[in-house]
């Protein structure tokens, strides 16, 4: 989260999909311009992030990235951070997330 917040704060204007609620932007915003970047990134709801991030625990990260698949994306880059810390992150990409993952071709319905 606490990365997402600034993140969030340079990008959600830009972003007419995102539908942040404008209270909640300013006051990420205004956390972030005072450095307190994990106060800010405590505002953002579990949705929100869903939107801009991986996250969660190996199911959710896994149940994120099977979606986009699912709608058809030929390729999913977890980037950083990967996670509390990149060892950890990554092994648990590795080990628990990519498992999970269901990459045969699908038909989609038209």
């Amino acid at each position: 989260r606490t990365e997402v917040a600034m993140y969030l704060a340079v990008v959600a204007d830009l972003d007419p999909t995102a539908h942040v609620p404008a209270d909640l932007l300013a006051r990420v915003k205004e956390l972030v311009d005072a450095g307190r970047h994990e106060e800010a990134g405590r505002l953002i709801p579990g949705d929100l992030l869903d939107l801009f991030a991986f996250s969660g625990d190996p199911e959710h990260v896994a149940a994120q990235a099977q979606a986009l698949i699912d709608a058809g994306v030929r390729r999913v880059e977890f980037g950083t951070p990967h996670g509390l810390t990149d060892d950890g992150g990554v092994d648990l990409l590795g080990t628990a997330v990519l498992p999970l993952l269901d990459r045969s071709p699908r038909a989609v319905a038209g």
